[in-house]
């Protein structure tokens, strides 16, 4: 990928500085080939209680936080045979940063993760949706998806589970921001990455 440059023009320096902020941001993730990608909206459900959006920092609450996004990842994993994911407080800072700027700049819109060295699973819901829902969409996916001929059901999008459960991801961070209308914005990445083109997950 070859390398972007920001040019300020003289009449819109602080529009154009924004800019090249939101720009660099992306391009840290962006040293790798680029694998496919896959995001979900969800739909209004049976949430429970929810709390802020949180990712994992420090203390017992960074724990539980990370706790939301592990566990559901780490059940299904192992239905396919795939050890567990690990929490990554560098991934889940990338992350902070990612949902922060989309919250900020463009009302919690998803983020264009094509060029990212890791893998990356969306969601967005209209409401304050809970980080193991969210997980738990991702991996309802799964029912269609078929191992055998490594596809998708005519019709149906199955990305965001084979990104849960990809072999070679090791690592795991995640974060939510809560959007001004109420909607959540909800990103995990992954390292490395899954959902490379003409291989099996597991």
């Amino acid at each position: 990928m070859a390398p972007s440059r920001c040019h300020r023009p003289v009449l819109l320096p602080t529009i154009m500085a924004t800019a090249c902020f939101a720009l660099v941001l992306l391009l840290a993730l962006c040293a790798a080939p680029a694998p496919a990608h896959a995001a979900r909206a969800l739909t209004p459900g049976r949430a429970g209680a929810v709390t802020k959006a949180q990712q994992g920092g420090t203390g017992s609450n960074a724990t539980s936080a990370a706790d939301e996004y592990l566990a559901p990842h780490n059940q299904a994993r192992p239905a396919v045979g795939v050890p567990p994911l690990r929490w990554s407080a560098y991934l889940a800072s990338t992350a902070a940063a990612v949902v922060a700027q989309q919250q900020r700049h463009v009302g919690c819109a998803f983020v264009d993760m094509g060029g990212s060295p890791y893998g990356a699973n969306q969601g967005w819901a209209s409401y304050r949706a809970r980080p193991a829902e969210v997980v738990a969409s991702w991996v309802a996916q799964g029912r269609y998806y078929t191992h055998a001929s490594n596809t998708c059901a005519a019709g149906r999008q199955c990305g965001t589970y084979t990104q849960v459960v990809w072999r070679r991801s090791a690592e795991l961070g995640c974060a939510q921001a809560s959007c001004a209308t109420g909607a959540t914005l909800t990103l995990c990445l992954y390292n490395p990455h899954g959902n490379v083109q003409g291989q099996s997950p597991y």
